[in-house]
């Protein structure tokens, strides 16, 4: 397996990744019910020349046998409102009217926003892999602290991301969306 930064020919994969992580928000974020026409936006969000939280150049992806197998986004917390205004204006655009998107992560972390893995390459460590390449990247850039969010019913994530030392902090609602806070400690980066 490779942990790599994403590149162009990455993009079809990373949309279907977004698409599965993102459940159930992708027809707020879209503004598509259907898989096709959410692909096709979420790949413009992807390749859009404005930052993004979805932007390509923010996405860690990982390669086995030289298949994209997973993707993963993070980013500053405090960064967030800014990556969110194209999204935002994507929703804007059918009538919402918002001033911003909920923030999610924790104010001054390095926050784990999206992964998922293509179900042909899940229980290999790919997921694992790619949390700890994306909090290797919060240490090199100064964060003492990466924060994620996973819905209160997903035990199974849940449990996973507490056995890597992850703690819940607190519950949020997001519209009518539960979800576990969790935090970690980051290893300060190397300095060799």
């Amino acid at each position: 397996m490779i942990i790599r930064k994403a590149r162009l020919e990455d993009a079809d994969a990373i949309a279907r990744f977004i698409f599965m992580a993102e459940g159930e928000m992708i027809p707020f974020f879209t503004g598509h019910e259907d898989r096709a026409g959410a692909l096709c936006v979420l790949r413009e969000f992807i390749l859009a020349p404005v930052p993004c939280r979805y932007s390509l150049d923010i996405a860690l992806v990982a390669e086995e046998d030289g298949v994209t197998a997973g993707a993963a986004f993070a980013f500053p917390a405090d960064s967030q409102p800014e990556l969110d205004l194209l999204i935002l204006a994507s929703v804007n655009a059918r009538g919402y009217n918002l001033k911003e998107l909920f923030f999610e992560g924790e104010a001054g972390t390095y926050y784990l926003s999206t992964m998922a893995v293509d179900p042909r390459f899940r229980n290999r460590g790919i997921g694992t892999a790619l949390m700890a390449a994306a909090e290797v990247e919060g240490a090199r850039l100064g964060f003492a602290k990466a924060s994620l969010l996973v819905e209160t019913e997903k035990e199974k994530a849940r449990a996973l991301y507490e056995r890597l030392g992850y703690g819940v902090s607190k519950t949020v609602v997001i519209g009518r969306f539960r979800y576990h806070l969790m935090g970690r400690h980051l290893a300060p980066a190397s300095t060799v």
